[in-house]
């Protein structure tokens, strides 16, 4: 079975096909980046293959649209499924889901807790629905992992009328943190659901988990992905009063 993923941001688009067997095998993997007037950046690794230079896609749309046919020149087209990163699930999405109409409008409507992020991988969807109609759809939540967290971690100290409206830490980067947990696993030979582990994943958006035996605990991330550490443009924690200082 080879499945085709996505992982589509406000900026940058990539994809990578996956065989599934005994084993778990990276096909192929592509990227366009830096969307303008002028075109991006693509970058695509197939084998012992690497291909780098621009492109004249100059949004998500367009470069999404070209998949099919970068495929086709790598001789790639016996697609079984595509898999979608989706960004906020919100506390409905537990685990993977079919991109159904239904699913569809639930992420739809979990856009203002991911405004950047959601509407992105929403598109993508749209387009892939389109460009592969007869193929299985399926969304993977980045909040999921953390959804079972303990109160004690999810629980913001507020009025109780704000937590009933909505108010709680999700966590993010779910997919990132539960992989990373199971890598280290197995570099160093222990289950692990014998584990109590940090994951740290670092990018332009940053967020540290604890994992204790497989699940997630805590995260540095909140109710959106503001929260936590220092990222490349996002602050991260601040004291509250700071705004009403700088408002004086």
């Amino acid at each position: 079975m080879q499945v085709l993923v996505f992982n589509a941001g406000s900026s940058s688009l990539k994809f990578g096909i996956f065989s599934l067997g005994t084993e778990t095998r990276e096909v192929f993997r592509g990227s366009y980046e830096r969307f303008g007037s002028g075109g991006c950046e693509y970058r695509f690794r197939h084998g012992k293959t690497e291909e780098q230079g621009a492109a004249s896609h100059e949004s998500l749309a367009e470069a999404l649209k070209g998949v099919p046919a970068t495929l086709e020149r790598f001789s790639l087209n016996a697609i079984d499924a595509v898999g979608h990163r989706i960004v906020h699930g919100g506390a409905r999405f537990s685990a993977p889901a079919v991109l159904d109409d239904e699913t569809i409008e639930a992420i739809g409507a979990l856009t203002p807790l991911a405004p950047l992020h959601n509407p992105a991988n929403l598109e993508a969807v749209r387009l892939c629905r389109d460009l592969w109609p007869h193929l299985p759809q399926v969304a993977v939540f980045d909040t999921a992992f953390h959804l079972g967290n303990p109160a004690f971690a999810t629980t913001y100290a507020v009025p109780a009328e704000w937590r009933d409206a909505g108010l709680r830490r999700y966590g993010f980067h779910g997919t990132s943190h539960k992989y990373v947990a199971q890598r280290a696993a197995e570099e160093i030979g222990r289950p692990l659901g014998d584990l109590q582990l940090v994951s740290i994943h670092l990018g332009n958006g940053a967020s540290a988990c604890a994992i204790n035996r497989g699940h997630s605990m805590d995260s540095s991330m909140g109710m959106t992905t503001l929260e936590g550490l220092v990222m490349g443009t996002r602050s991260g924690d601040l004291d509250p009063s700071i705004l009403v200082f700088l408002g004086r």
